[in-house]
C-alpha cells in the first residue's frame, strides 16, 4: 500500500509538471505513453520483431493522420486522411499475414493490429479533447478513470462479498464497482463545480471551423456555457455514469488480456502499479467515449 501511494503521488507530481509546461511537451508525453503501452502489449503477447516493427510504424502513420486530419493546414484533404491512413495500415497487415505465413498465426498478427488501433485512436482523443475543448475539460477523462478505480478499490476492500468476474479479475467485487460508479459521479460533478463557480472558469469548447467535426459557420467560436449549475451536474452525473462502467470495463479487458498471456503485469516502470498499461488501461478505454459525450453537448448547446 505504501509503495503504491509514493508511486501515485510521484507519478501524479510528473503528470501536473508536464502540463504545466507547453502543450507539445503533453503532445510528446502522450506520445511516448502511447509507443510504451504498446511495446507492454506486443511483449506481453509475444509479438515478433517484424509484428512490432509494422506496430510502431502504424501507430506514427495513424498520429501523424490525426494530427492531419484536425490541422487546418491539411484541411482539403480532411475527408481522404483517414480512411486513407486506416485503409494502408489494414492492407499492410494483411500483407504481413502472407510474409509471416508458416511463423505467426494470422489470428495474432492481425489480432496485434486491431490493439495497435485501439490503443492508438482511443489514446488520441486525449489529444483531441484537449486541443479543441481545452486542458480542463480534458482532464475529466483522468480524473473519472482514477476516481473510479480509487473508489471501487476501497469500497472493494471494506464492502465486497461477491465478486464480480472472478475469472477475469478475482479480486474485483460487485460492491467495488458499484462504489467506483458513484465515486466518479460525485468527483466529476464536484470537479466541473469548482473550475466553473469557484475558480470562475468557462473553458473554450471548440475553435471554428470545429475541426471539421461539426457543420458551422466559418470561424464560429462555440462555447458551452457551463456556469449554469443544471448542466454541471447534468453533464458531470452522465460522465461519471458512463465513464465510471467503461473505465472498469477498461480494466477489465486489459485483466481478460493478462490472463491469457498468463502474466501479472504488462511492465514494471510503476512500483506496485505495473506498467504504463496497467495504470493507463481505464484511462484509454474511456478517452473516445467522454470525446463524444462532449462533442454530443456541444452539438446540443450550439446556437
Amino acid at each position: 500500500m505504501k509503495t503504491r501511494i509514493i508511486t501515485a503521488a510521484a507519478a501524479l507530481a510528473l503528470f501536473i509538471i508536464i502540463l504545466l509546461l507547453p502543450p507539445v511537451v503533453f503532445t510528446i508525453a502522450l506520445a511516448a505513453v502511447i509507443f510504451l503501452m504498446l511495446y507492454e502489449c506486443y511483449t506481453a503477447t509475444k509479438a515478433d520483431t517484424a509484428m512490432k516493427v509494422v506496430g510502431f510504424i502504424s501507430a506514427t502513420m495513424m498520429m501523424c493522420g490525426v494530427y492531419m486530419y484536425v490541422s487546418d493546414m491539411f484541411s482539403a484533404y480532411r475527408r481522404i486522411v483517414a480512411p486513407g491512413v486506416m485503409m494502408t495500415i489494414i492492407l499492410i497487415y494483411m500483407t504481413l499475414v502472407i510474409f509471416q505465413h508458416g511463423k505467426k498465426n494470422y489470428k495474432d498478427i492481425l489480432a496485434s493490429g486491431l490493439l495497435t488501433m485501439y490503443l492508438v485512436l482511443s489514446t488520441s482523443c486525449i489529444w483531441l479533447l484537449k486541443e479543441k475543448s481545452g486542458t480542463e475539460i480534458m482532464l475529466l477523462i483522468f480524473i473519472c478513470a482514477w476516481s473510479t478505480d480509487t473508489f471501487a478499490y476501497f469500497s472493494g476492500r471494506f464492502f465486497g462479498k461477491r465478486k464480480l468476474i472472478p475469472n477475469v479479475s478475482p479480486n474485483k467485487t460487485v460492491a467495488g464497482a458499484m462504489g467506483g460508479v458513484l465515486g466518479a459521479m460525485s468527483v466529476c460533478v464536484l470537479y466541473l463545480f469548482i473550475i466553473t463557480k469557484i475558480l470562475g472558469l468557462n473553458p473554450e469548447v471548440l475553435k471554428a471551423p470545429l475541426l471539421g467535426f461539426i457543420p458551422t459557420a466559418s470561424n464560429t467560436i462555440v462555447q458551452v456555457n457551463l456556469y449554469w449549475t443544471p448542466i454541471c451536474v447534468f453533464f458531470g452525473l452522465i460522465v461519471g455514469l458512463v465513464g465510471g462502467v467503461c473505465s472498469q470495463l477498461g480494466d477489465l479487458t486489459a485483466s481478460a488480456i493478462k490472463r491469457d498471456t498468463e502474466i501479472k503485469d504488462f511492465g514494471w516502470i510503476f512500483p506496485g502499479h505495473g506498467g504504463f498499461m496497467d495504470r493507463f488501461d481505464s484511462v484509454v478505454f474511456i478517452a473516445p467515449i467522454i470525446y463524444g459525450i462532449w462533442i454530443l453537448l456541444t452539438i446540443y448547446m450550439t446556437p
